[in-house]
C-alpha cells in the first residue's frame, strides 16, 4: 500500500485546493489549463481528473479537496484504481499525513483483498507507522462490518485474543461467576442471548498500584434488538454495528500503544448481545452494579449505558489519569449533529480546551454539556437512577449523566465520545464502518500523555 520505491513509473497525484486553484492553474501548461477549463475542474470536492498524455497514457491525477481539505476524493481514487503513485501536495491544504491515511481508508475493502496500488512516501519510519495504522484501521472495520451471526461476545473475544496485534499484551481473564461479579450490568443486558456475555479487559504493561493509566473504554454490544423495548425494523437493520464503540477504542488502544512508548494503557470492553427471551431485562427491573448503586431499566434500548457503567467503576479502581469511553449510544447525538461528527462530553475543562484547539482548524468532534439540571430526568423512586430518561429530550445529554454517576471519585478525568461508527457514504465516500472520532482523538493522546 506505500512503498520507499519512486518508480520511472509511478504517475503524479496532485491535491487541490478549491482556494487555492487559481494559482495552481496558472503554473500550468496550456493543454493541462485547457483539459482543466474543458472538465469544469476547479478544485471542488472529491472532483477527480485524469490528465492524459497526448498519446492517451495516463500522465498526471488531480483531485479537488474543496475549500474545508475534504479528502474523500484521494479515498474514492485509492478505491477505484490500481498502479504506482506519488503525491504533490503544494496547492492542498491537508498535510501529506493526512492524504495518506485517506488514501489508507481507500484501499480497504470489506472481506476482499486491497487493491495493487502503491503510494510513494519517502521516510521509512513513516510507512512502518502508515502500514500499522492501515492494518489496525482494517481489523476495527472488519469487525464492525462483520454480520452478528459471525460477530457475538464470545467469537468477539476470541478474535481479539488469537490475533497478533494483541500478542504482547496481558489479559485479565473472568471465569462465568468472575464476571457476573464485575460486569453485573453487562450480565443483565446479555443474559438474554444464547451467547454469553463476556468481557475484554487488558493492558499493554504490568500496571502497579502507583501508575495512574489511560484507560480507554468501549461499548461492545455485538447485537441489538432493544430488547423488550424491541427497535422498529428500519432502526434495527445495521445494528451488527452497536460495537463500533469497542471497534474505535480497539483501534485507539493499539495506535496508543504505538505512539506513546512509555505509557501504560488499558483496554475495556464489556460484550453483549441484547437479545430477546424468556430471560431478558424488562422495564421495571432493577440491577445493582458492583459497587452496589441500583439501576432502574426504565427502557431496554438503553442498554449500552449499563456496559459502560460496568467498565467505568472498574477503571475507577485504577485512579486513572483519563477514562476515555467510545459508544454508539443514543440516536439523539446523531439527530443534533449526524452521522459524521460525534459528540463528546468531558467533566475536565482543560481537557476540553486541549480538545477545542485541534478543533479549531479541522472540527471532527463537537461538544455537548453535561447540563446538570436534566439529572432529574433519571429520577427512579425504587432505585438510585433509572437507565433512561422516557420524555424524548436531551437524550444523548441524559445518557452522559448517567454515565458520569459511575465516577468515583466524580472528578476523575474522562471523555465520553457518543459517535455512529458508520457512514452511508459521506465519511470520505465509503459505506459501511467507519471510526468517527479516532483520529482526534489519538491525536488529543499523542499530544498531551506522552
Amino acid at each position: 500500500m506505500f512503498t520507499n520505491d519512486n518508480t520511472e513509473c509511478s504517475t503524479k497525484i496532485s491535491i487541490i485546493s478549491q482556494n487555492k486553484y487559481d494559482d495552481w492553474l496558472s503554473k500550468q501548461p496550456s493543454f493541462i489549463k485547457n483539459w482543466c477549463i474543458s472538465n469544469n475542474f476547479k478544485g471542488e470536492n472529491p472532483k477527480i481528473l485524469k490528465i492524459p498524455y497526448p498519446d492517451g497514457r495516463l500522465k498526471e491525477v488531480v483531485i479537488g479537496e474543496g475549500t474545508d481539505k475534504d479528502l474523500s476524493g484521494v479515498s474514492q481514487y485509492a478505491s477505484l484504481n490500481e498502479g504506482n503513485y506519488y503525491i504533490f501536495s503544494k496547492f492542498a491544504l491537508s498535510s501529506d499525513f493526512d492524504i495518506q491515511k485517506a488514501w489508507s481508508w481507500g484501499n480497504y475493502k470489506f472481506q476482499s483483498l486491497p487493491k495493487k496500488n502503491f503510494l510513494y512516501v519517502k521516510n521509512k519510519d513513516d510507512i512502518e507507522f502508515l502500514n500499522f495504522y492501515s492494518e489496525t484501521l482494517n481489523f476495527s472495520r472488519n469487525l464492525i462490518n462483520s454480520p452478528a451471526n459471525e460477530i457475538n461476545p464470545i467469537s468477539f473475544y476470541k478474535k481479539i485474543k488469537n490475533s497478533n496485534l494483541f500478542s504482547n499484551f496481558k489479559f485479565n481473564n473472568y471465569t462465568p461467576p468472575e464476571f457476573k461479579l464485575n460486569f453485573p450490568l453487562t450480565y443483565a443486558v446479555g443474559k438474554s442471548s444464547n451467547s454469553q456475555p463476556h468481557a475484554i479487559h487488558l493492558s499493554n504493561k504490568k500496571i502497579l498500584k502507583k501508575d495512574k493509566p489511560l484507560i480507554i473504554i468501549g461499548k461492545g454490544v455485538t447485537f441489538d434488538t432493544g430488547g423488550v423495548n424491541i427497535k422498529p425494523g428500519n432502526s434495527m437493520r445495521n445494528m451488527k454495528k452497536d460495537m463500533g464503540g469497542s471497534a474505535i477504542a480497539i483501534s485507539l488502544f493499539l495506535l496508543a500503544n504505538y505512539l506513546l512508548k512509555k505509557t501504560k494503557i488499558v483496554l475495556i470492553i464489556p460484550l453483549a448481545e441484547n437479545s430477546i427471551s424468556s430471560k431478558a431485562m424488562r422495564p421495571g427491573d432493577i440491577y445493582s452494579s458492583y459497587s452496589g448503586k441500583k439501576v432502574e431499566i426504565s427502557h431496554t434500548d438503553a442498554e449500552g449505558r449499563l456496559l459502560l457503567a460496568d467498565a467505568i467503576e472498574l477503571a475507577c479502581k485504577y485512579n486513572p489519569k483519563l477514562i476515555l469511553d467510545f459508544a454508539t449510544l443514543t440516536g439523539a447525538a446523531r439527530v443534533a449533529l449526524g452521522e459524521d461528527l460525534p459528540a463528546y462530553f468531558t467533566n475536565d475543562e482543560g481537557i476540553a480546551n486541549k480538545i477545542e484547539k485541534l478543533n479549531k482548524n479541522d472540527t471532527r468532534c463537537w461538544r455537548l454539556p453535561l447540563y446538570k439540571s436534566y439529572k432529574n430526568k433519571l429520577h427512579s423512586d425504587v432505585a438510585n437512577i433509572c437507565n433512561a430518561s422516557l420524555d424524548g429530550m436531551a437524550g444523548a445529554i441524559t445518557a452522559a449523566l448517567f454515565l458520569e454517576e459511575f465516577l468515583k471519585p466524580l472528578n476523575t478525568p474522562w471523555v465520553h465520545v457518543d459517535t455512529f461508527a458508520w457512514s452511508n457514504g459521506s465519511f470520505l465516500s465509503t459505506k459501511g464502518a467507519a471510526l468517527q472520532g479516532l483520529d482526534i482523538m489519538i491525536e488529543f493522546l499523542k499530544n498531551n500523555y506522552q
